[in-house]
């Protein structure tokens, strides 16, 4: 009996070292460039030069360049309210980085400006100094604009030169690099169709046409919603890599059938705000919010009279077979109408999903961090809807106007958050299942080599 006491001590002692030996090898593991140790396979195995899981500051940046769209997203909606959008008459992506420098820069710009529709039709008496409150305002957007085409471009090749992102975010980083160079264009392809007096209607309010905008919008919005997708995507990969099996419950919780229409209810939803803040983009080319400012009413009754809605005038062809879209498309009544129905649908929606998270066994079965997201959805929706009425009531003030084009953004951005965290990885799902199998088989080694030396 004497010397059961030190023979225990010693075996707890090397179990002790065992775990500690297989924790650190779990983290080699998870963090090693290839998989060989993860699943115990042959060395001859080929190795990948790239990461199976992107670094951690991969994802900062990406969620930090997010922020940065946000910001120009808002700030551009402001220099469309202030109608400064137009003030810049060129497209100079190298010499434009700078101001005018001096009186005779600005006489000069100035003098462009006075030869746009803009200008002879609106501000026929802007001083200079009134001229440079508007310039200054586009040209930080275009400024903004280069710093947020840098900002990305320049980290992105760093980190895929240094391999510290994975395969496939290696060939995501260039699919939204390229997306960002294309918005610099679709910028200007924007502004190019204020400048001209046809390229919009004859006695019009000189403005860019809504199609360009809209573009410009949607462009924007899916340069933030990818960058912030995969920032959130790589920080939920190395929060369930931390416990390789806590994280394939997780996972495996969520790919149950009951929690399938959920799934799929949170992926429509991010496609039904997306379109309409869309639909928020043509009201705001075509400036449909200065008409109707009532709510629910518009005019007599909840919808205009249907001749001013299918108006003929719109149609370009004789046999008015483009009657229908013309008026979806550049009818400001009828623009001003599918954006209140599509706000509404997407509002009832939400409150319809809200609930159904809290039936039984829904609530049960989502984690925790989804329920708080479906609460965050819903906060956002009810603020987006305050701000729509109240900026239509209020004819379209700048503060509102601007706060409601930001509160879209909040808005997505919680409905991409809940999406991240009741989605099924199937990439992270498979390394989860290769570093648990290597866990166990580290542990039977471990136990195995204890139970010689006893």
């Amino acid at each position: 009996m004497p010397s059961a006491k030190p023979k225990m001590t010693r075996t707890s002692t090397l179990a002790d070292k065992n775990r500690q030996f297989f924790n650190s090898s779990l983290r080699r593991s998870v963090a090693a460039p290839t998989v060989e140790a993860a699943v115990g396979e042959t060395a001859a195995k080929v190795k990948s030069s790239f990461p199976k899981i992107s670094d951690k500051s991969v994802a900062y940046w990406l969620l930090g360049s997010a922020a940065s769209v946000f910001g120009i997203v808002v700030f551009g909606g402001l220099t469309r309210l202030t109608e400064s959008g137009l003030s810049i008459t060129e497209w100079r992506p190298v010499t434009g980085s700078l101001p005018p420098m001096n009186a005779d820069d600005w006489e000069s710009e100035f003098s462009k400006y006075r030869a746009s529709p803009e200008f002879q039709l609106l501000n026929p008496n802007m001083t200079l100094s009134e001229f440079k409150s508007i310039y200054y305002m586009e040209w930080i957007h275009r400024l903004w604009g280069r710093f947020v085409g840098l900002s990305f471009v320049l980290p992105a090749v760093y980190f895929v030169a240094r391999k510290k992102v994975s395969a496939p975010m290696a060939l995501r980083l260039g699919g939204i690099a390229g997306l960002i160079g294309f918005q610099g264009f679709i910028g200007w392809w924007m502004v190019k169709s204020g400048l001209k007096d046809d390229l919009f209607a004859p006695g019009s309010h000189p403005r860019v046409s809504q199609y360009r905008l809209t573009t410009h919008l949607a462009t924007a919005f899916t340069c933030y919603v990818a960058m912030l997708w995969n920032g959130l995507a790589i920080l939920r990969s190395h929060r369930l890599m931390k416990d390789p099996s806590e994280g394939l419950n997780q996972l495996n919780a969520l790919r149950d059938p009951r929690l399938a229409f959920f799934r799929r209810s949170v992926a429509g939803l991010a496609l039904l705000v997306f379109v309409t803040v869309m639909s928020g983009g043509l009201v705001a080319g075509l400036d449909a919010g200065l008409i109707y400012n009532e709510f629910p009413y518009m005019g007599k009754g909840l919808t205009p009279p249907s001749a001013e809605l299918w108006d003929p005038r719109y149609s370009r062809h004789e046999d008015r077979s483009d009657l229908w879209w013309r008026n979806m498309l550049e009818n400001p009544s009828l623009v001003q109408l599918d954006h209140r129905i599509l706000a509404i649908t997407t509002f009832t929606s939400i409150v319809a999903l809200f609930a159904y998270s809290r039936r039984a066994p829904i609530k049960r079965l989502l984690p925790a961090p989804a329920r708080k997201g479906m609460h965050g959805v819903l906060g956002f929706a009810c603020m987006q809807v305050a701000l729509g009425i109240s900026t239509l009531l209020y004819l379209v003030p700048t503060p509102l106007a601007s706060a409601h084009q930001a509160g879209s953004l909040f808005l997505l951005t919680w409905v991409m958050i809940l999406g991240s965290r009741v989605w099924h990885p199937s990439r992270t799902a498979k390394l989860l299942q290769m570093a648990a199998k290597a866990r166990g088989q580290q542990l039977s080694s471990s136990t195995a080599s204890a139970m010689k030396r006893l």
